[in-house]
């Protein structure tokens, strides 16, 4: 029977697939939409077709985010999601399904039921075997860190549902920890913000829009953009220009919070890696990374260098692909899971 290696990044806002041999190629948001009549579900799009769906459905149509927080919420939704997923992926050439090898990885602190919740989702979706890895561990690998030296380094990867930190050495972790501030709180604060000071009501997609056009961690940021949603007080449809500068106190604030964090796990290890992370600085990963003016921020209040990698928001698919195609790292990395 044919064989197919992929690696998984089950992201609370993408969903990455790596195949071995061609590189990442999937990369779409992590929504399912279904047809709900309401005997039984079909499912009518995924990715980014159901992503444009959401806020625009009739009433027997529904948009699924399966993943909240970077964990598992509707397992049902996500395995038939990754089912869709893993149906695009497949070339035509193959007359039978191949055996499908998957890397994924999971969050930091994964219980035994998460584990098995993660493993009935993956099997659902059509895959054979499963290789579960901390993401944090990918992320780093992924970022090129020497993660299996006496000191790997420290690795801050950002994503949409949360943010997960760790200190990476002889290929396991040293110490870490997750918070749950991500792009999507970030998306919700920034809603509000529009609301309250523009009076607009405005849809995920739009305000997702804005962040990545003017959003940025550079105060009195001039940019702007034009937004349109519905006036609070006439319903009325209504365009808005938007500068950054309003939104700038919402970004920094959260953004402040994950460098807290970060300095708190550089203070709560030993005179040793602190010594190390000195020299070697931070890598920062995950979507959130691309926030423009990050990397002065963080440098200035941690007084340390910050790395941001070229392609950071792909950091933790590119290490589970890296390690399809590295036996002995990955069985250095699974030792000590």
């Amino acid at each position: 029977m044919a064989r197919m290696d992929i690696a998984l990044d089950l992201g609370t806002s993408f969903t990455s697939i790596f195949v071995s041999g061609d590189g990442i190629v999937l990369h779409e948001p992590s929504v399912i939409a279904y047809f709900d009549d309401g005997s039984k579900r079909r499912t009518r799009a995924v990715g980014n077709e159901a992503y444009y769906m959401m806020g625009r459905t009739p009433e027997k149509t529904k948009t699924v985010c399966p993943i909240t927080d970077g964990t598992i919420t509707d397992p049902d939704a996500c395995s038939d999601m990754l089912g869709e997923f893993v149906g695009k992926i497949l070339p035509e050439s193959y007359i039978i399904k191949p055996k499908i090898r998957c890397i994924v990885g999971i969050p930091m602190g994964a219980t035994v039921s998460d584990r098995e919740m993660y493993e009935s989702v993956l099997m659902s979706a059509g895959i054979d075997e499963i290789i579960m890895v901390n993401s944090i561990m990918l992320a780093g690998v992924g970022a090129d860190m020497q993660v299996q030296s006496n000191f790997g380094g420290l690795v801050t990867s950002i994503g949409g549902g949360g943010t997960e930190i760790a200190v990476l050495s002889l290929c396991g972790i040293i110490n870490g920890c997750g918070i749950n501030i991500g792009g999507d709180m970030i998306d919700h604060a920034l809603t509000d913000r529009v609301c309250g000071v523009y009076g607009l009501n405005v849809g995920r997609s739009a305000i997702r829009g804005i962040k990545e056009k003017i959003c940025s961690l550079i105060s009195n940021d001039c940019a702007s953009a034009s937004v349109s949603g519905i006036d609070i007080e006439t319903k009325n449809i209504r365009s808005q220009s938007v500068s950054a500068d309003t939104l700038y106190s919402v970004v920094y604030e959260y953004y402040k919070n994950i460098i807290d964090a970060v300095e708190s796990i550089i203070n709560a290890g030993t005179p040793t890696v602190a010594a190390e992370i000195q020299k070697s600085g931070i890598t920062v990963v995950g979507g959130g990374a691309k926030m423009l003016g990050l990397a002065p921020v963080m440098s200035k209040l941690l007084k340390l260098n910050v790395n941001i990698p070229h392609e950071a928001q792909y950091a933790t698919v590119l290490g589970g692909g890296r390690l399809l195609s590295d036996d002995e790292l990955l069985y250095d990395i699974m030792s000590h899971i």
